[in-house]
C-alpha cells in the first residue's frame, strides 16, 4: 500500500469499473448572496438563441460559449415580464457537438427551433424533431449547397465569422447573408424553397449576388457604392487578394421599411456598425453607416466590448418582444464579468429602440474565477471540512490581467458540501512579484498542498505559467486558519519551460512528497524528493515521464495538469490538457522508468471545456471520489459520484488492535499482540505521523492540529482504517 492516500479512502475502497460521475450542483454565497447558477462552468463569450426547451410556451436561451465549445441551456422561470433563468445540465446535454458558433434559426417554420453551425468551413444543420419536453435533434444537412451559376458548391463559412440567417427577400424561407472569404464584400444567398416548392421546408440556395448591399467593408472603414452593374462575380475568381479577417453580423428591420439592414462587428474594432439600407428587400444598398450603434437608436452609450463585438436578437425579459445582446466573437481577451451586453427593446412601432440595461447579463448569477480555473483542496481553518483553493491564469484588466488564488469555505456538512467565497485573492498573490526577473507578479498560479516540512500543517507550492514553482511555507498556529509566507522563489530553480502545473505525491514510495508537473506541450515531468521529511530536496527529475501525452495533434500544445491518487494498490493519475479531454494512466508504481498504461483519453467521457483542470476527491463522505473540473472559461463543474460501490467493507476481524481514547488530546494508546504499522493521514489525504508498534504503546499526536485524521493499521497481509479525533 502506498504511503500517501487521499481522503476518499475513508472505509471502503474505491472501485473506479464502478464509478459514475454525474453532474450536480450546491450552493455558493458571495457577499452575503446566494449564487443562483453557480455551476456553469463560467461565460466568456457567448452567443445566444431563443428555443423554448420544455414546451411550455416560453422562450427560454440556448447559449453557445465559444471558449470550450460548451452549450448552456437556461430555463426561463418568468411568468410575467422579468429576467429570471434557471441553468440546465440536462437539456444542455441533450444539444448535439457543436463547434465555433451555432446560431437557433426555425428554418421550416413548425415553431421549433432547428440548429445552423460550423462544420469545418461548411454549415451543418439539425432539424428539431423534439416531441413534448423530449428535446431532440437529428442531423438535416452535412453542408448547404448554393448554385453559384456555373457550378455548385458548398457555402464556405469562415470559424470566425457569424452569418445571418434570416428571410432577406420576405418569402418566408431562410436565406444567408455571409462575408466572401476573399475579401470584405457580403454574399448573398436566397433559399429556393418558396420558389420551387410553395413552402419552407428545404433548404436548396443560390448565390444571387456576392456584392449585397452594394458596399465593401475594411478596417472600421466602409466604401458605399462598389459593385458593377453585372452584381454577380465569377465565384471561382476572388475580386480581392486578401484573406477575410473574420466579422460577425445580424440582418434586421431596423426603421420598419420592410428591408433589411445590417449590424457589424469585427475583430478590428471593438464597436457595433449598423448600415441603413436605402434600398429594399430584393435589391439591398447601403446608403448610410453609424459606427455608434445602438446610439440614436434608443440608447445613450454604444454597444462596445473589449473585441470582437457579435449582436444576437434575443427575448431576455418575456415580453414578447427580441432584444439586443452583445458579447465577444474571440477565444481569448475577453472581460470575465461583464462581457454580454444588453440593450432592451423599447419600441412602441416598427421602428426598433433599444435602451441599455446592463453588461454582465447571466453572469451575474454564476461564479466565475476569470480564465482558467485550478481546483485543489485543503482544510484551511480546522473544522473537518474540505475547502477550495481555486488558482486561475489570470482576471481581465485591460493590459495588466492579474493571477489570484480564491479561497471557498465550506459551510455545508461531511456529507453535503457548499461553499462561500471568502477571498479571491487568498495570500495577496496578485501583489507578490513572484517574477525576479522582472520584478513583477505572473500569471498562471497552480496550486498544491502537503506537509514539506514534517510540522503537522500543510505547505503550498504554485506553479505558474513561466513554467516555474514557488515555495510557501504555513506558518499557522494550533486551531489557526492556514498562513502561508513565501518561502522560496523559483523553488529549486526548476523550469519546466512554459504552463508550470505542479502535484505533490508520494511517487516512489519513500514516505516523502515527490512533485509532477504537467506543462504545455502535454507531457510530465517527474521530480524525485531526494532530501527528508523535513527538508525536501528536489533536484532529480524525469522529462517525458511515464511517456504520458495529452496533446490532441491539433495543435502543438497540450496543457497537462495532472491529479494523482491511489486505487487498489495501484497509483493513478487523472490528467486535464488543453482540449477538455481527461486522460487516465494506470501502472505507475510498477517501475517508474517505463512507459505507463493509457486507459482512456476520454475519462468516462466526462471532457468539457477546454484547457480543463480536476479535482478527484470525496467531498460527500460516501468512500467514493466526486470531481470537481475546472476551464479556461474561468468557472467549476461538480461531478458527484452516484456509483454503487462494488467493494466490500475493509474492516477486518483478523486484527486484534485496541486504540484510545478516541477524541484524544496527545496521546494514543494502542495495544496489540503482533506487530502493526500505524499510518495517520490529515482529513485532506497527507501523511502526517507514521510508527510501528507492537505491546502497549503510546504516539505522541501533540503536533496535530485538531480535526479528525484517518488511521491506517496493517498487520502482514492485513488491514484496517480507522477514523480518529484530535481535540
Amino acid at each position: 500500500m502506498k504511503k500517501v492516500l487521499f481522503t476518499t479512502l475513508y472505509l471502503l475502497s474505491i472501485s473506479l469499473s464502478a464509478q459514475f460521475l454525474k453532474q450536480s450542483d450546491f450552493s455558493v454565497i458571495e457577499d452575503g448572496i446566494i449564487i443562483k447558477n453557480p455551476l456553469t462552468g463560467g461565460l466568456n463569450s457567448c452567443q445566444l438563441s431563443n428555443i423554448d426547451l420544455n414546451n411550455d410556451g416560453k422562450q427560454d436561451i440556448f447559449v453557445f460559449e465559444r471558449v470550450g465549445d460548451r452549450v448552456l441551456c437556461f430555463l426561463n422561470n418568468n411568468d410575467g415580464i422579468g429576467s429570471d433563468f434557471d441553468f440546465s445540465q440536462e437539456y444542455s446535454d441533450n444539444f448535439p457537438n457543436l463547434n465555433k458558433w451555432a446560431i437557433l434559426i426555425d428554418f421550416n417554420y413548425d415553431g421549433k427551433e432547428d440548429i445552423f453551425t460550423y462544420n469545418g468551413s461548411y454549415v451543418k444543420v439539425y432539424k428539431n424533431t423534439s416531441q413534448n419536453e423530449n428535446l431532440s435533434f437529428e442531423i438535416e444537412k452535412q453542408a448547404l449547397i448554393s448554385d453559384l451559376g456555373p457550378i455548385e458548391s458548398a457555402i464556405i463559412i469562415s470559424e470566425v465569422d457569424i452569418p445571418s440567417f434570416v428571410d432577406v427577400d420576405g418569402d418566408q424561407d431562410i436565406d444567408i447573408l455571409t462575408f466572401k472569404q476573399s475579401g470584405g464584400y457580403v454574399e448573398y444567398h436566397q433559399n429556393q424553397s418558396q420558389e420551387l416548392f410553395g413552402n419552407s421546408d428545404s433548404l436548396i440556395f443560390k448565390l444571387k449576388t456576392d456584392c449585397w448591399g452594394n458596399f465593401y467593408e475594411g478596417l472600421n472603414t466602409y466604401d458605399l457604392n462598389t459593385c458593377n452593374e453585372d452584381a454577380i462575380f465569377n465565384p471561382i475568381q476572388p475580386r480581392n487578394t486578401s484573406l477575410h479577417s473574420g466579422s460577425s453580423s445580424l440582418a434586421l428591420d431596423i426603421d420598419g421599411d420592410f428591408d433589411m439592414d445590417f449590424i457589424l462587428g469585427d475583430v478590428s474594432f471593438n464597436n457595433l456598425n449598423l448600415l441603413i439600407n436605402g434600398g429594399d428587400s430584393q435589391n439591398a444598398n447601403m446608403v448610410l453607416v453609424n459606427q455608434q450603434f445602438p446610439i440614436g437608436y434608443g440608447s445613450i452609450i454604444n454597444a462596445e466590448i473589449n473585441s470582437f463585438p457579435a449582436a444576437f436578437y434575443v427575448d431576455i425579459n418575456n415580453d414578447e418582444a427580441k432584444d439586443l445582446v452583445v458579447s465577444p466573437n474571440t477565444e481569448n481577451n475577453s472581460e470575465n464579468f461583464e462581457s454580454i451586453m444588453v440593450f432592451l427593446n423599447t419600441s412602441e412601432n416598427q421602428n426598433l429602440s433599444f435602451e441599455f440595461s446592463q453588461n454582465n447579463f447571466l453572469q451575474d448569477n454564476t461564479l466565475d474565477f476569470g480564465s482558467g480555473a485550478y481546483p485543489s483542496t485543503i482544510d484551511y481553518n480546522n473544522d473537518g471540512l474540505k475547502d477550495l483553493i481555486i488558482g486561475n491564469y489570470s482576471y481581465f484588466n485591460n493590459n495588466e490581467p492579474t493571477s489570484q488564488l480564491a479561497l471557498l469555505r465550506n459551510i455545508g456538512s461531511q456529507n453535503e458540501p457548499n461553499f462561500e467565497v471568502i477571498d479571491r485573492d487568498f495570500g495577496g498573490l496578485s501583489n507578490i512579484a513572484l517574477d525576479n526577473i522582472l520584478n513583477t507578479t505572473v500569471k498562471g498560479l497552480f496550486p498544491t498542498f502537503g506537509d514539506l516540512d514534517n510540522d503537522g500543517d500543510i505547505d503550498m507550492i504554485l506553479g505558474d505559467s513561466n513554467g516555474k514553482i514557488h515555495y510557501f511555507k504555513n506558518y499557522a498556529n494550533v486551531n489557526q486558519n492556514a498562513i502561508f509566507i513565501l518561502e522560496h522563489i523559483n523553488f529549486f530553480d526548476i523550469d519546466v519551460g512554459q504552463h508550470s502545473a505542479p502535484f505533490l505525491y508520494d511517487i516512489n514510495d519513500d514516505e516523502l512528497f515527490d512533485l509532477v508537473i504537467g506543462q504545455l506541450d502535454g507531457s510530465i515531468t517527474f521530480f524525485e524528493n531526494t532530501g527528508t521529511a523535513d527538508n525536501p530536496i528536489f533536484n532529480t527529475f524525469i522529462e517525458n515521464f511515464g511517456g504520458i501525452s495529452v496533446n490532441n495533434n491539433e495543435s502543438l500544445y497540450g496543457f497537462s495538469t495532472p491529479f494523482v491518487y491511489e486505487e487498489d494498490n495501484e497509483i493513478n493519475i487523472l490528467i486535464g490538457s488543453e482540449s477538455g479531454s481527461i486522460y487516465h494512466y494506470v501502472s505507475v508504481n510498477k517501475d517508474l522508468s517505463l512507459n505507463f498504461e493509457l486507459v482512456s483519453d476520454d475519462f468516462q467521457s466526462i471532457g468539457k471545456g477546454k484547457n480543463t483542470a480536476l479535482l478527484f476527491d470525496d467531498f460527500t463522505n460516501d468512500g467514493k471520489r466526486d470531481m470537481f473540473l475546472g476551464m479556461q472559461s474561468g468557472g467549476l463543474f461538480f461531478l458527484k459520484n452516484d456509483s454503487i460501490s462494488t467493494n466490500t467493507d475493509i474492516y477486518n476481524d483478523k486484527l486484534s488492535v485496541k486504540t484510545y481514547p478516541n477524541p484524544l488530546s496527545n496521546i494514543l494508546n494502542i495495544s496489540t499482540d503482533v506487530q502493526s504499522q500505524i499510518s495517520i493521514y490529515s482529513n485532506t489525504g497527507q501523511l502526517v505521523l507514521k510508527k510501528k508498534v507492537q505491546g502497549v504503546s503510546s504516539i505522541d499526536t501533540s503536533s496535530l492540529v485538531p480535526s479528525f485524521y484517518l488511521m491506517h493499521i496493517q498487520q502482514n497481509s492485513f488491514s484496517e482504517w480507522r477514523k480518529i479525533i484530535k481535540i
